[in-house]
């Protein structure tokens, strides 16, 4: 089905895709939270990039799951160029997914 591209892109020049997650097997998933990635995947898309540092996600990991979940076969992300950089796009993409949050419960989106 090809990448599931993100809707909202703050920093174009670092944007790549993944198509594989080499930690997944290794991570305890959290039904709560892959069932609310799940309900705001399907709603509105791929809103924010994943972070990807030598070709591992370190961001994303729900979000790259629900996209092969709904047939694509793989995701947009953010290539960090050191651990640094990661933890700052990492930070990032998680305040953007708290204010998306907020605004779904205001009834804005």
């Amino acid at each position: 089905m090809g990448i599931m591209k993100a809707r909202i892109i703050w920093f174009p020049h670092l944007l790549t895709s993944i198509t594989h997650d080499k930690l997944e097997d290794q991570i305890p998933w959290k039904e709560e939270h892959l069932e609310d990635v799940r309900k705001y995947m399907k709603q509105d898309g791929l809103l924010f990039p994943g972070v990807v540092f030598k070709n591992e996600i370190h961001c994303g990991h729900y979000r790259f799951r629900v996209a092969t979940e709904l047939g694509f076969d793989g995701i947009d992300v953010y290539k960090a160029n050191s651990y640094e950089h990661v933890l700052k796009l990492t930070k990032f993409s998680e305040l953007c997914y708290k204010h998306y949050k907020d605004i779904k419960k205001l009834g804005y989106m």
